[in-house]
């Protein structure tokens, strides 16, 4: 590859991974809003219900990030002399899992503790 088509590909996978991370980030902040407004209102299924369609969705965006993240470090890997910063040698494929994982783990602890303020 030359290293014009090693630039276009690292910023359409960057422009990918975005996007899946912009949707990921709308559900995640759609379902905090709708946990905390409508959340003690929720019975114990609709709250489990909920929480794995947000679980679901959630997972599925971010796997779509993580997938062109993993493709942009497989990029650096192969053709370091074509990328002049160090910022794109971050390893951007735990990243995006570390952040995704936390995310979506703590959106459902969120979901948890509302139901549990519930019984109090």
């Amino acid at each position: 590859m030359s290293e014009a088509e090693v630039l276009e590909m690292l910023n359409l996978h960057a422009a990918n991974a975005m996007n899946g991370f912009a949707i990921y980030l709308t559900l995640t902040f759609a379902f905090l809003t709708a946990i905390y407004i409508v959340g003690v209102q929720l019975s114990k299924l609709q709250a489990v219900l909920i929480s794995a369609l947000y679980f679901a969705w959630s997972t599925s965006f971010s796997l779509v990030a993580i997938t062109h993240l993993r493709d942009i470090d497989s990029l650096v890997s192969e053709y370091p002399d074509f990328i002049n910063t160090r910022m794109w040698h971050i390893p951007w494929t735990a990243f995006g899992c570390l952040i995704t994982i936390a995310g979506i783990l703590i959106c459902c602890g969120f979901a948890y503790d509302i139901r549990r303020e519930k019984k109090l």
